[in-house]
């Protein structure tokens, strides 16, 4: 229901006196647009209502005593001063306009979005789409599918640019909905290329120029309605400064209504707004374009309809590009090109082209554009241009190369075992056939001899240059040279590294850091005690890992030692006994570090049947079913045959001058978790028994999850 009512209101005041005064008050009723807005509108409405009493009691004040007609009243400037049906306003009221161009791959519409959660089917695929993050999942169907259609489960709710919402229970409606937009990058209301930053006020006046309410604007929505509802009867004004937000993420600072309208003006259509349907389009950034445009070459696949067109492209970084009727051609014909915005469109502007096709010079607006292909229009002529990468000769497939190749070997050195073929060769994509081989001079390389045997390579210097000759199939050949550095790329800088023979961090894989050893087989990873995903690794009771024992990480009986390690257990059955880091493959040889008894720390050896208890583990009722929390737990014996067994940082048992006998064979492999069912950490083996003060060190460092030394 529409109604209004205008009410001139004269009152003749203090006739009395030296003057009479004239109040006139606008009231101005608005329709409301739907109920969802009713509790914005109120607000308005409620300021209105308080305008008018403002307004009366100031009648009634003046009918006691007249004011002097010199008095003084404090008005915002005109420069902040918000005033309905001006420009600024409205410029303000476009930039919060709903976008709806985020899902246009959905309904194939820029002035509505489908509001979530909504079904659809993509080539058979159902997707449930509960936000604007599942956009990717769809994209990705998309990309897999050879069909750009989506079906949507109705109904539907939309919403429109001004917010209002409206039920779609069918494909008809819809398409009836989409005829109400704008096509696909044709220019339309919203602006886009500029956004306010929340949240900031608006106050507010009553007649006597006085601040009666201060709104806090927090979104788009918000400040909508409310320039939606600004009327000639509110007086408003913005509390300056205001920050905006640009289309490239510069934030811009402005300080009157002035400023504010230069910098809307200013923005408006720099921008792509991306208004296409097109889902696989890169956002057809300016970006996008100027890279993609240098990779390979490009032909044109239509000029103004005609498809028979050979030109062949190659864009150049430096601004130039060449062209040529066919790719043997000896005649190259020049041109510049730059990819700009002009007007919210993304253009490639083509000069110079003085041969052959000088229609092409001029400025393109790119209408689509996709890894390989664009599509473009200047005025009524309209050019497809298509990427192809298939290559002419096979030198236009190989550049002078620099690399750098990390030494992460212990320690440092200098050199590197390397694959050369897997480095320069298999990872390059020619289309023509080539023979290749390495030399390690210019002249060997030109005359093709004292080639290097390219799987199994080692720099003799830490820097050097390798020269790789291509040859084609006619016996042509170019050099290109190869630069090659070594660094030591190691960012581990872990402590008490002296004297350590065995380091194991299992950052998803089983590796001796310090041997460089490193098993062949699978294995499951879990997050470590700081929480660092595969950085720990689970046994199942089933398996185990066997390291090999060599005559750098051997320990017989006599020598000091210590073992550091992380254990968290998953089994409680008090009866089983579980191995944590033994010597030797059986409990009849070496010496074992286990859980036996209540999951109780036990070291023992095999040849004298010694053990030595963590006897405070079973007075803590919550450890031996402790499934939770990670344990460190640290063995040391010294040349004394001194043993003592830490745990959490803390020394559990001592045993002076033991009788342990871990045996004078050295013996195959050191092997972890036989019949363990829980998670191992930071395994680390020294040969030196540790002390207190270094224990201590080692159960307050952090995780680790190195792969170097």
């Amino acid at each position: 229901m529409n109604f209004g009512l205008n009410v001139n209101i004269n009152f003749l005041i203090c006739q009395g006196g030296n003057f009479v005064s004239e109040v006139v008050l606008l009231i101005a009723y608005q329709k409301t647009r739907e109920c969802k807005r009713l509790k914005s509108m109120n607000k308005i409405r409620q300021i209105k209502s308080l305008k008018i009493l403002f307004s009366l009691l100031a009648i009634c004040l003046c009918f006691t005593a007249c004011q002097e007609e010199n008095d003084e009243v404090s008005t915002p400037s005109q420069e902040a001063t918000l005033v309905a049906n001006t420009t600024l306003p409205r410029l303000m009221e476009r930039m919060t306009l709903l976008d709806g161009s985020p899902d246009n791959f959905i309904d194939n519409a820029n002035c509505f979005l489908v509001n979530l959660p909504v079904t659809v089917s993509i080539n058979g695929t159902t997707v449930v789409v509960n936000s604007s993050n599942d956009y990717s999942a769809i994209i990705e169907l998309l990309n897999q599918s050879n069909e750009d259609s989506i079906v949507i489960t109705y109904p539907i709710t939309i919403i429109l640019s001004d917010y209002t919402e409206v039920v779609i229970e069918n494909q008809e409606e819809l398409i009836a909905e989409i005829t109400n937009c704008t096509g696909p990058n044709q220019p339309d209301i919203d602006i886009e290329c500029i956004d306010f930053q929340y949240p900031f006020s608006i106050a507010l006046y009553n007649t006597n120029f006085e601040v009666i309410e201060t709104l806090n604007i927090t979104h788009d929505e918000q400040l909508y309605y409310f320039l939606e509802t600004l009327s000639d009867g509110i007086i408003a004004s913005i509390n300056y400064p205001i920050n905006l937000v640009q289309a490239n993420g510069t934030v811009i600072s402005v300080n009157s209504n002035e400023a504010l309208q230069a910098a809307i003006a200013a923005a408006e259509n720099t921008c792509d707004e991306d208004d296409d349907n097109n889902f696989n389009d890169a956002d057809c950034t300016q970006e996008f374009v100027t890279e993609n445009l240098t990779d390979c070459f490009w032909r044109i696949t239509n000029f103004d309809g005609n498809t028979q067109l050979i030109y062949e492209f190659y864009f150049n970084t430096d601004g130039s590009f060449t062209f040529s009727t066919e790719p043997s051609s000896s005649t190259i014909y020049e041109g510049n090109w730059e990819v700009t915005t002009s007007q919210g469109n993304l253009v490639l502007n083509i000069t110079n082209v003085s041969s052959n096709i000088t229609s092409f010079n001029g400025s393109w607006i790119i209408d689509e554009c996709s890894d390989d292909e664009l599509q473009l229009h200047s005025g009524n002529q309209e050019v497809t241009l298509q990427q192809s990468c298939e290559n002419f000769t096979p030198f236009e497939c190989f550049e002078n190369r620099n690399i750098t190749i990390c030494d992460e070997e212990n320690p440092y050195d200098g050199f590197v075992e390397m694959n050369l073929e897997a480095l320069f060769i298999s990872n390059i994509v020619c289309t023509q056939a080539y023979n290749f081989s390495f030399h390690t001079t210019q002249v060997d390389a030109d005359t093709n001899t004292f080639a290097l045997i390219p799987n199994s390579y080692t720099n003799t210097s830490p820097t050097e240059v390798l020269f790789l000759r291509i040859e084609d199939i006619n016996g042509n050949f170019e050099v290109f040279t190869i630069t090659i550095t070594i660094e030591d790329c190691c960012t581990n800088n872990t402590v008490l590294t002296n004297d350590l023979i065995l380091y194991m961090p299992f950052s998803n894989e089983v590796k001796d850091l310090v041997s460089n050893w490193e098993s062949n087989n699978s294995y499951t990873y879990v997050s470590d005690r700081a929480g660092n995903a595969i950085c720990a690794i689970a046994f199942n009771g089933n398996e185990t890992v066997e390291i090999p024992v060599t005559t750098a990480n051997q320990i017989v009986q006599g020598d000091a030692f210590s073992v550091s390690l992380w254990f968290k257990m998953q089994n409680t059955d008090p009866a089983n006994y579980e191995i944590l880091f033994q010597k030797g493959a059986a409990i009849s040889e070496g010496f074992q570090l286990s859980v036996f008894d209540l999951n109780t720390p036990v070291f023992s050896d095999a040849n004298s049947g010694y053990g030595l208890w963590d006897d405070p583990w079973n007075m803590d009722a919550n450890l031996p079913n402790d499934t939770t929390n990670w344990h460190h737990l640290v063995l040391t014996v010294d040349a004394n045959n001194t043993v003592r067994l830490y745990r959490d940082g803390i020394e559990r048992n001592a045993d002076l001058n033991s009788t342990i006998n871990i045996g004078s064979t050295s013996l195959l492999n050191y092997i972890l978790g036989n019949g363990f069912e829980g998670h191992l950490d930071d395994i680390r083996v020294y040969k030196v028994a540790l002390n207190p003060s270094e224990v201590s060190t080692l159960f307050t460092l952090e995780a680790d999850c190195n792969v170097c030394l």
